[in-house]
């Protein structure tokens, strides 16, 4: 759907950009993330808005905005957060598709700049941008990127490094439309890595270096919740690519190495929060000499929990690449 805009140029074309946003009791920072939306230069947008069933006032911030380009829908049964997105998009009426999750802010150009990039190249389907990450106060600590991020063909690369942040996230519609599995439903925390891989096996990606969007850490956000799902979902994942990708571990086999290595991390992680030093230690062992890093997390397994979770919190200290 594209309505008219007039500028200067004469009568351009504004397509409809749809913003999925998922909630489930995600009160606490939902206006700052709706009042980015309406906050951007770029105002042929509408909101869907799927409530996975919240118990908190999330419903009530939602619908005390008077504005139709706002959408609630209501979830007849909570499910994991892979078919809750299926089912907002399954709502959704726009060209182009962008992800905002509740407690995370866009800049004021974050449309403008993706929709100009789609715009300019009809070939391009797939955007992300770098962002800032900011604390539970809003406040900005760092930038998510210091170098430009990969273009183009990137599904090699990325299997060894995920830089894509789903909030930066801008897709044309079709993609999903020609699709025949969206986000899988039995995902609840790497759903957006599964379904962007998969298209990026097939599509090209295009990079903004100018961050557009604000994501916020804070202790309630589900990737800290459920770490313990991570390396599962990851491993479930891997055996889908292989399914689906001939050669898949003889083709990809340098980046497979390290994304196994990736997933020995992110186990011991897991273990570490809980305090368990010697399965995080039995996670790592096969990797412990695959690189320095590797080698001083194996190290810290044999230190009090504390100095593991210093150092693996210092992003600036670990960079897994």
């Amino acid at each position: 759907m594209t309505i008219l805009n007039n500028d200067d140029s004469g009568k351009t074309p504004q397509s409809l950009v749809s913003v999925i946003m998922n909630c489930y009791n995600s009160s606490k920072y939902l206006h700052e993330a709706i009042d980015s939306v309406f906050a951007q230069t770029y105002q042929n947008w509408e909101i869907i808005f799927w409530d996975n069933q919240s118990t908190d006032r999330s419903a009530e911030i939602f619908n005390s905005y008077d504005d139709p380009r706002l959408k609630y829908f209501s979830a007849p049964i909570h499910t994991l957060l892979g078919e809750a997105r299926n089912y907002a998009i399954s709502k959704s009426n726009g060209d182009l598709i962008a992800f905002l999750d509740c407690d995370d802010r866009w800049l004021r150009s974050k449309l403008v700049e993706q929709v100009k990039l789609f715009n300019r190249n009809s070939n391009i389907s797939f955007a992300y941008a770098n962002y800032y990450l900011i604390d539970e106060k809003g406040k900005r600590t760092f930038k998510g990127f210091k170098k430009s991020q990969p273009q183009g063909n990137v599904f090699r690369s990325f299997l060894r490094h995920y830089p894509v942040n789903l909030q930066t996230v801008m897709i044309r519609k079709f993609l999903l439309d020609n699709t025949e599995v969206h986000f899988d439903p039995k995902l609840d925390l790497s759903e957006e890595y599964d379904l962007f891989m998969r298209l990026l096996y097939e599509t090209e990606a295009s990079y903004i270096h100018t961050p557009l969007v604000e994501y916020r850490i804070h202790s309630a956000m589900g990737s800290l919740a459920k770490v313990e799902k991570y390396p599962k979902e990851i491993e479930y994942i891997v055996r889908k690519f292989r399914e689906l990708i001939p050669g898949f571990d003889c083709d990809f086999a340098e980046q497979l190495n390290y994304l196994n290595a990736k997933i020995a991390y992110w186990r011991a992680n897991a273990e570490m929060q809980k305090g368990s030093r010697k399965m995080a230690k039995k996670a790592l062992t096969p990797y412990r000499f695959y690189n320095f890093i590797f080698f001083g997390l194996y190290v810290l397994t044999f230190f009090p929990s504390r100095a593991w979770c210093f150092f693996v919190s210092n992003r600036k200290a670990i960079s897994l690449g």
